[in-house]
């Protein structure tokens, strides 16, 4: 496995997009995913992709949030299918393989509107996503959300959307802080095997995602990364650390996740055992 880390890190902190880029490589991760700013022009696409080229840091996955995917109103839904395609589109200039997306939750606790219509919309739009995917040689990844109302909020439910969007380049994104939220056993991660694309890592203290840095809460993130070993997964492991509570404090905040994740993975010898192109 790889371990790489979202560039979203640096949110609300005073880190510089581009300066970010470069940090998280001297830091020690192996791979970078690009959370963008829809503003970027071409030429601040060029640059991320010289930055990295430069710094051997390849990029691996698009990352965004669009549950507007599922609304009750298709022009909004229209618009967030068309962001994410050109998401991929950026992706396919940079080089990355695949586009995450964040499926939503259902409205009004389930109320008024049937569940079974918001499953459907978001069907449909994976599919015409991994379909418009397929055509730029890129995977679509289905993340594991921790919250009650979510779409997909555990093993059933990613397997049922899978399913029913029914496409080979839609895979599972399986996040190790959201299952121990969730209070999934590192063994239900089996029940993915050959269905798994990507993964996240961040810990928690079991009841709320904080988004932690390995070590400070009580996921047993080496379980985790072993269940993922085992069921066949030997890709990239990225850590997600959103809106760290002391933002002046945001580099000691990643560098701590990469070390005390990169002592696991060693431990366990499941590091570098992949070669990401360049």
């Amino acid at each position: 496995m790889k371990l790489g880390c979202i560039n979203s890190c640096w949110f609300g902190s005073k880190v510089e997009y581009f300066e970010g880029l470069k940090k998280i490589k001297e830091i020690g991760y192996d791979t970078i995913d690009i959370f963008p700013d829809f503003n970027f022009q071409s030429y601040d696409l060029k640059k991320i992709k010289d930055i990295c080229k430069s710094i051997n840091l390849p990029i691996i996955t698009m990352v965004s949030a669009y549950p507007e995917m599922i609304s009750l109103e298709e022009h909004v839904r229209r618009y967030a299918i068309n962001s994410y395609k050109k998401l991929i589109d950026m992706g396919v200039f940079l080089e990355a393989k695949n586009l995450l997306i964040v499926l939503g939750e259902y409205i009004w606790e389930k109320n008024v509107i049937p569940p079974e219509v918001q499953w459907g919309h978001a069907v449909e739009a994976a599919k015409e996503l991994s379909e418009y995917a397929a055509k730029c040689d890129m995977n679509i990844l289905v993340e594991l959300e921790p919250f009650k109302f979510s779409l997909v909020n555990d093993i059933d439910t990613m397997e049922k959307f899978l399913d029913d969007v029914n496409m080979p380049n839609c895979l599972a994104n399986v996040d190790l802080g959201h299952l121990h939220v969730q209070g999934i056993p590192p063994s239900e991660i089996s029940r993915l095997k050959g269905r798994i694309g990507g993964a996240h890592l961040s810990d928690n203290d079991g009841t709320v995602h904080n988004d932690w840095p390995t070590g400070r809460g009580n996921a047993d993130i080496a379980g985790y990364l072993q269940e993922l070993k085992n069921a066949g997964f030997d890709d990239v492991v990225s850590c997600e650390l959103e809106f760290a509570p002391e933002p002046d404090k945001i580099v000691e905040w990643v560098s701590e996740c990469y070390e005390e994740t990169a002592k696991i993975m060693d431990h366990l010898d499941l590091r570098n055992s992949v070669t990401i192109p360049n």
